[in-house]
């Protein structure tokens, strides 16, 4: 069954094949949205903390490693997981078929762009990040650039409305920006305000 959704992090909307059954309550548009949200669930962190947790998941990487030998993410690798999904196609009933249908695509789409991030956006957002730091802390690390208009609402990649931020400033300016469209719902105004308070001018 098709699912629309919204990524609970960034906004941006998508959508997914899943089994019947099988749709999860949390809706991501990438594993960077995924992580930073898990760094807000107190009891992910508390479960990611768990010593008998995390000996499970070492033990499982173990035992994926021996599968699979030491670089278990070559092409060789790849090969052989592919092979093995060819011998025990006929066994999968249709509805296991078809989620790995859409996983292969979505993963080919994602390849070659990302919504409205592709590959020129991942050269200039390194290009940024690169010697940077957080515009409102100093942070050096975990850094990524902010859209201050979003893209959804039409917010481009000219200068202007680029900023560097660490993850968890991001979080807090992104939620200072919907607090302030709530009282003032004109981006190009947040835009200079946002700057200002972040002394990007």
């Amino acid at each position: 069954m098709r699912v629309d959704y919204e990524c609970e992090v960034c906004g941006r909307t998508g959508h997914r094949s899943y089994a019947q059954g099988k749709v999860p309550k949390h809706f991501f548009c990438s594993v960077a949205c995924q992580n930073e949200w898990q760094k807000s669930r107190e009891d992910i962190v508390l479960k990611n903390k768990n010593p008998e947790f995390r000996k499970k998941v070492s033990a499982g990487l173990k035992r994926r490693k021996q599968l699979l030998g030491d670089n278990y993410h070559s092409a060789e690798t790849k090969r052989k997981i592919g092979a093995t999904t060819v011998e025990h196609w006929e066994n999968y009933d249709d509805a296991t078929r078809e989620h790995m249908l859409n996983v292969l695509r979505e993963n080919a789409a994602a390849k070659r762009t990302y919504g409205s991030y592709d590959v020129d956006w991942d050269r200039l957002s390194a290009a940024m990040r690169e010697n940077g730091i957080c515009h409102r802390c100093g942070a050096r690390e975990h850094l990524i650039v902010h859209h201050i208009i979003p893209v959804k609402c039409g917010g481009t990649r000219e200068p202007k409305n680029l900023v560097v931020l660490c993850n968890g400033c991001h979080t807090t300016v992104e939620n200072m920006q919907k607090r302030i469209y709530k009282i003032i719902p004109d981006w190009n105004i947040i835009q200079i305000l946002v700057r200002e308070r972040l002394h990007c001018l």
